[in-house]
């Protein structure tokens, strides 16, 4: 997608949702009007007024003046996608929200295992890249050393008190920890092979974190998926709010809830998945004979890899990332990042 698209999207999710940057102005505005010189609208002032308070912890904005002069950019903008593309790249200009991000490399004294930043940074990039069409970006402030006798498996013990012990301990107030943590030595028993790659709450304010094994640091998944769920998506297979019908009727309210992301039985009939041409076919819903076309390689999907197809988010669920980032946690926003080059 180019990023005239990733724009007009961008702003028409701005209208459609009422979100962060107020839209005040309208077409055949005088040009002096939208010069750095004129008065910013009394609601730009207001939200750049919230903001500022957000982010002066973190250091970034030192003058509320360049925010409001960078929250002025978005004041009027269409959002009638042939009119955005016919402004052409150098007359439409986005910032992105950045979100600070926190490595804490967690290291068990009794096996020490500590990983390279070549691969940490890979990983970083994986996910910023897999947000980029939602208009966030995670920029690192920091990486710790934690030493803890704990693995990824030991950290769900006693229904995860052993986790939301270690998150009270370690977790920062507004920036986000990305623990990387071992796993058990051995992950096989009685015949059986299993291995937990990452967990993280979906929504929660109580901890502030995501967790993955050090093994799937860089996985080009895994670490998408966990923050999809910091953000607020469910797996595609979702079930808690019951069955998503194949015919997408009750969408709205069961499955995962995200309606352009069709019913998914779930990875237990991966039988039925050709991973050459990443489709499933074959498998019927009961009642109504209706095939199931799940999006196999989805990043919320449990399905396995598709061969030489990319994990994706779709627009529903990037609409859903959008808006926890401004509704839920707009306090841990920094700073609004320059489009960044892939």
């Amino acid at each position: 997608m180019n990023k005239i698209k990733k724009r007009a999207r961008f702003y028409c999710r701005l209208s459609g949702m009422a979100l962060l940057f107020v839209a005040v102005a309208a077409y055949g505005q005088d040009p002096e009007a939208l010069s750095e010189k004129r008065m910013p609208d009394p609601k730009t002032e207001l939200l750049a007024d919230s903001m500022y308070h957000h982010l002066m912890p973190q250091q970034h904005f030192h003058d509320k003046e360049q925010l409001i002069k960078i929250l002025q950019q978005h004041e009027g903008r269409p959002t009638d996608l042939k009119h955005i593309e016919g402004l052409g790249q150098s007359d439409f200009e986005m910032h992105y929200l950045v979100f600070p991000l926190r490595v804490a490399i967690v290291v068990d004294p009794a096996r020490p295992d500590q990983l390279s930043l070549p691969r940490i940074r890979k990983g970083i990039e994986i996910l910023n890249r897999s947000l980029s069409d939602a208009w966030i970006q995670f920029k690192t402030v920091r990486i710790d050393t934690i030493y803890a006798p704990v693995t990824i498996n030991s950290l769900k013990d006693r229904n995860y008190e052993v986790y939301y012990a270690f998150s009270i301990a370690h977790d920062l107030r507004d920036t986000i920890s990305l623990y990387l943590v071992d796993n058990e030595e051995n992950l096989c028993e009685d015949y059986r092979c299993a291995r937990t790659q990452g967990f993280s709450n979906i929504l929660e304010t109580y901890t502030n974190n995501v967790v993955i094994d050090k093994f799937f640091v860089d996985d080009f998944k895994v670490m998408p998926h966990e923050f999809g769920h910091y953000f607020g998506l469910l797996h595609t297979a979702e079930t808690v709010f019951g069955l998503e019908r194949v015919d997408g009727g009750n969408c709205t309210e069961a499955g995962d809830r995200v309606c352009d992301t069709p019913a998914d039985p779930s990875e237990v009939y991966g039988v039925y998945v050709n991973y050459s041409n990443c489709e499933m076919k074959g498998l019927k819903e009961a009642g109504t004979g209706l095939e199931y076309h799940p999006m196999i390689n989805n990043y919320m999907s449990y399905y396995a890899p598709c061969y030489m197809r990319k994990f994706y988010f779709t627009p529903g669920q990037l609409d859903v990332i959008f808006y926890a980032a401004v509704h839920i946690r707009p306090n841990q926003i920094i700073e609004l990042g320059e489009v960044p080059e892939f």
